[in-house]
């Protein structure tokens, strides 16, 4: 595997201590297809506020629990 290909999926720093602090949400991401994880590490990157980082993990679980 690349360089690239790792960083691609690389979490940013605000969804993984998010995602620590929500165990329902950590169990959800970890079940996701690679897809589903690019994606909700892309939209993680995109957010500009702990609110909304917030938002995002809230919506794993809500979502797909």
């Amino acid at each position: 595997m690349d360089g690239k290909a790792v960083n691609s999926y690389e979490m940013p720093m605000g969804l993984s201590f998010q995602l620590g602090m929500n165990p329902k949400a950590m169990d959800v991401y970890g079940k996701l297809n690679d897809e589903e994880k690019r994606q909700v590490v892309e939209a993680a990157r995109n957010v500009t506020t702990k609110s909304e980082m917030h938002q995002i993990v809230e919506g794993l679980e809500q979502n797909f629990c």
